[in-house]
């Protein structure tokens, strides 16, 4: 499955959402620069230094916007340092202003308009508080329009965060839209090797469980015979119960390995099906050594569990665990909301031959459900696997 952010159309949209919000930077740069009478020359140099800043810091502010994998902390201080370099220039285009003009109102627009894209709504609000301030203090200690100076910082903040945020609402509904598309296509190819997996072991292997069987019941009766021919059938009969025996167990790991995608891939089609979905999901995942038989486990305990809340529950927030331990490794899936008891419905019933599976490998598959909680457990022991 390819990555939302990888797939081709996604990117070429990021690309213009990007170039979009980072053109602003050349209005917001620009109005100072054209209506500002500064004096003396150093002033002019240094407010031209911080310009150059300004655009740096901006262009990143709007690149992060349309960047997921930039944690919350990360933009906070993208966006600390526009405000910053924004206050840094107040004294100096305040001071050499053309009289009438209000540059620095037009760079405190664009700072409070991209604000929103990367802090949450309550910190944009202080940021449009907190500028409009000092535009009404530069008017007023530079002799110039309170309500325009006003009006340029708040009003035009409000524009451009609008237009802003649109666009980059537009690219995330296009990044979920891929998403979905994709955890669609994963989720279909998924069911279809579990059904293949499902008809091969219940077809070829109920036919070699009846030959065994028979081979069984042959050599019981060759005891009776005797000499050479008896001694040939029996071998010839024992023969046989070895071959279907084998070819028995490999038909079950061949309907388990089919059945059943590697980890990651698992755990990235899990996250992807949840955002979807519109559930919230947390994940933490060590990392951890696990041979192909139990990673494959894993897997499929979290596939069951993410189709069963997905069909049977109303969860909004899930928590998925895999963490190591001492001698051991736990799979934790955790969601806010016990499953439904739907008519007709016997809960658990994949995550039970799930159970059988892992005490098989020397694991432990349990679920718990409380009121406000239901959790499905994996527990494996390394000590057995390596022995194993």
């Amino acid at each position: 499955m390819t990555p939302p952010l990888e797939n081709p159309r996604v990117r070429r949209a990021r690309i213009v959402v990007l170039t979009f919000l980072a053109s602003n930077v050349v209005w917001a740069v620009g109005i100072p620069l054209s209506r500002t009478e500064l004096a003396p020359w150093w002033i002019v140099v240094t407010a031209i230094a911080l310009l150059a800043l300004y655009a740096v810091a901006y262009v990143a502010v709007a690149r992060s916007a349309v960047s997921p994998w930039i944690d919350s902390r990360s933009r906070a201080r993208l966006a600390s340092g526009l405000i910053l370099t924004t206050v840094a220039l107040w004294p100096l285009l305040y001071s050499g202003a053309a009289p009438g003009e209000e540059p620095w109102a037009w760079l405190a627009a664009f700072a409070i308009g991209a604000s929103p894209l990367v802090v949450p709504w309550r910190a944009a609000g202080l940021v449009a508080v907190g500028l409009g301030g000092l535009a009404v203090l530069g008017a007023v200690l530079w002799g110039g329009s309170v309500l325009q100076s006003l009006a340029f910082s708040l009003v035009g903040g409000a524009i451009v965060a609008i237009v802003g945020a649109f666009v980059v609402w537009m690219l995330r509904l296009l990044v979920a839209a891929e998403a979905a598309r994709e955890a669609e296509a994963a989720l279909a190819v998924s069911e279809e090797r579990l059904r293949f997996a499902r008809e091969l072991h219940d077809a070829l292997g109920h036919r070699l469980t009846v030959i065994s069987l028979k081979a069984e019941l042959a050599a019981g009766l060759v005891n009776g015979l005797a000499g050479g021919d008896a001694r040939h059938a029996r071998a010839e009969v024992e023969e046989i119960r070895d071959l279907a025996s084998t070819a028995l167990q490999e038909a079950r790991q061949a309907a388990q390995g089919y059945g059943t995608a590697d980890l990651a891939t698992q755990l990235r089609s899990a996250q992807s099906v949840l955002a979807t979905a519109g559930i919230e999901a947390s994940m933490r995942i060590d990392p951890v050594e696990l041979d192909t038989v139990r990673s494959q486990l894993v897997a499929a305990v979290v596939r069951e569990s993410i189709t069963n809340l997905l069909r049977h529950s109303d969860a909004r927030v899930v928590r998925i665990s895999l963490t190591a331990a001492d001698h051991g490794i736990a799979l934790a899936i955790v969601n806010d909301r016990p499953h439904r008891s739907d008519a007709g419905h016997r809960p658990g019933i994949g995550l039970a031959g799930l159970a059988d599976r892992a005490a098989q490998l020397g694991a432990r598959l349990v679920t718990a459900r409380s009121d406000d909680e239901f959790e499905v457990r994996l527990d494996l022991d390394v000590r057995h696997a390596a022995s194993a």
